[in-house]
């Protein structure tokens, strides 16, 4: 009877420690971390004529083709370093492998860069709330025709961005509803505006530029909320 209570005791402890063992081995593992979902919204950046499809690890993302300036809205992707792939109608491929951490957001276009070879950047969203007569707005500079970059400022007002260059793109900023927005080239005097009726109160926007001159220079506006 001794021996049996012995035994018992024994194999209690392995079944505790074994216990303990797959529970830390579990919560230490990187693998873990990763596992979830991701979003993500895709864009046609590139001047280039072909309209594309979009494919993440070669299945299809996109429902229909994007022509330039299109996106489309956010997809749920599986978290992780994964393959995202533009395809044009002129069956012309960009690829890169890009890595997505679980519950963020994030918008992936398609650009021409300064060599005008097409090429795949990505930029992370904040879709925190805004106050509901302020508009939150980033900027991108996804045009790479402009040495000097571009300013942003509120008309008659405070000045967002200072030789924005390509590629880059702005913290996050609020404007209060009811203002216009000029952009320009830096030193070209050429002045666009973004209107205030384009901006609602409580919504988050990225905005992002191209053209080939300041006279084209065009601010695309998309609504991320």
């Amino acid at each position: 009877m001794k021996i049996y209570t012995n035994l018992s005791k024994v194999l209690f402890l392995f079944v505790v420690l074994g216990n303990l063992c797959l529970l830390s081995c579990k919560k230490n593992n990187p693998d873990e971390l990763v596992k979830g979902e991701a979003k993500i919204k895709v864009v046609n950046a590139s001047l280039a004529n072909a309209k594309q499809d979009v494919y993440l690890d070669n299945e299809k993302l996109t429902t229909s083709t994007l022509a330039f300036g299109e996106t489309s809205g956010y997809i749920k992707i599986p978290s992780g370093n994964r393959s995202i792939s533009y395809m044009g109608t002129d069956n012309a491929t960009t690829d890169t492998s890009l890595n997505f951490t679980p519950s963020i957001t994030y918008t992936t276009f398609l650009v021409t860069n300064k060599k005008g070879e097409l090429e795949i950047v990505n930029y992370e969203d904040n879709l925190s709330n805004t106050e509901s007569n302020k508009a939150k707005i980033k900027l991108i500079n996804l045009s790479p025709n402009f040495a000097t970059g571009i300013n942003v400022m509120v008309e008659g007002g405070t000045q967002f961005v200072n030789g924005l260059a390509f590629k880059e793109a702005s913290n996050y900023f609020t404007v209060d509803t009811g203002f216009n927005l000029r952009y320009t080239v830096v030193g070209s005097g050429n002045v666009k505006t973004i209107k205030s009726t384009d901006l609602e109160g409580g919504k988050i926007y990225t905005i992002w530029f191209s053209g080939t001159t300041a006279a084209t220079l065009t601010a695309n506006i998309i609504t991320d909320n």
